[in-house]
């Protein structure tokens, strides 16, 4: 899976630019706030109709116009697939291969794009909420059906909240109490496999991008394995909770108050860790994503990488363009100094300039 072509207009500074990139490496270089972050954006839209940047519309579309479009051509099982995304304020209009898209999981598998950027790197140390959705996005990139679970769980959630508010409202809640429970045995399921799928590549990863000087974990806030200690750990939660969600009005456990435990050496990331072993353990975690949609799918995701290098030291930096070199797949990366990957021998790499929102191939 690659993307052979991309075109847009008027996304952000960039007026009108298209590239046909390289299946393999591709290199956006140049100062910053130039547009190379914007280019990887715009792919990463093509694969999820979303930016990775908290953003709107508005802000997708170049000052002066009213509306942006992006074009890619996607090459994936030896067919090519075309994805068409008309940006408005409004929202955005989308085609897969020149027809509306009716269903979800047929968009999304078109293009798996996997990020890593600074804002992904925050999440670290950010609010729980933030750890929850780099999880969900993981599962959701090898399983479309997840979307929908979770979307019946916010459902449920809302109703539940409304119905504490509601006078009389607390007569009725068992019921959505149910629904709750079955939605988010769902989620929490989910989120455990893949877990459980990813665990040893990760800590594999984190040990040699460390130099086997640190050792990393995610550890979920549940621990029961089988359905029936999910479901009791759930009910559980919530009777816990049942006098303070009265006072509070909204529903105080469940998926979507879990806070994942990012470690590294059995220590919390959000109170010990330096800025490089954030970047070191966020890299891990992208590194098992991609191995992990390359098995699940049999095609390896498109990496983009914003600004990778930064705050790594050389060894850690050596072993990742090492695992870059070594795998299948397409990678664009954004630096404003190409010599480090140059000399890391990336000579066979695509590069592109970008200058004021205009992208050039060198020669």
């Amino acid at each position: 899976m690659y993307l052979s072509s991309l075109a847009l207009r008027n996304f952000r500074n960039i007026v009108e630019t298209e590239i046909l990139p390289s299946p393999a490496f591709n290199v956006l270089w140049g100062d910053n706030g130039q547009g190379k972050t914007n280019i990887l954006e715009s792919i990463y839209i093509i694969g999820h109709l979303k930016s990775f940047r908290n953003t709107r519309n508005e802000d997708l579309i170049e000052h002066n116009s009213i509306r942006s479009q992006l074009h890619g051509e996607i090459i994936s099982g030896g067919s090519k697939r075309t994805v068409d995304i008309g940006i408005e304020s409004r929202g955005k209009e989308v085609l897969l291969d020149g027809k509306e898209v009716r269903h979800a999981a047929t968009f999304f598998s078109a293009l798996r794009p996997v990020i890593f950027s600074p804002e992904e790197v925050a999440l670290t140390k950010g609010a729980p909420a933030g750890r929850r959705a780099l999880l969900d996005r993981a599962i959701f990139q090898i399983d479309p059906a997840y979307l929908p679970r979770a979307q019946e769980y916010e459902r449920c959630l809302r109703q539940r909240n409304a119905l504490f508010r509601t006078p009389g409202g607390t007569n009725q809640i068992a019921s959505w109490t149910e629904a709750l429970i079955r939605a988010g045995l769902h989620i929490r399921r989910s989120r455990s496999a893949y877990l459980t799928r990813i665990t040893a590549i990760f800590n594999d990863v984190y040990k040699k991008i460390s130099g086997n000087r640190e050792t990393a974990s995610i550890i979920l806030p549940y621990t029961p394995e089988n359905e029936q200690g999910l479901e009791d750990y759930f009910r559980q939660e919530l009777e816990r909770c049942r006098h303070r969600e009265i006072l509070t009005g909204q529903t105080l456990a469940g998926p979507h108050r879990d806070d994942p435990l990012f470690q590294i050496n059995g220590r919390s990331i959000r109170q010990f860790a330096s800025q490089g072993q954030q970047r070191s353990f966020m890299l891990a975690f992208k590194t098992a994503q991609i191995i992990d949609i390359e098995e699940q799918t049999g095609e390896p995701p498109v990496l983009l990488l914003d600004d990778m290098t930064s705050e790594l030291d050389k060894n850690r930096q050596g072993y990742f363009f090492n695992f870059l070199l070594s795998r299948k797949g397409q990678v664009f990366v954004t630096t404003t100094d190409i010599q480090p990957m140059i000399s890391a021998g990336l000579t066979e790499a695509r590069f592109f300039s970008v200058k004021n929102g205009i992208l050039r191939q060198d020669q």
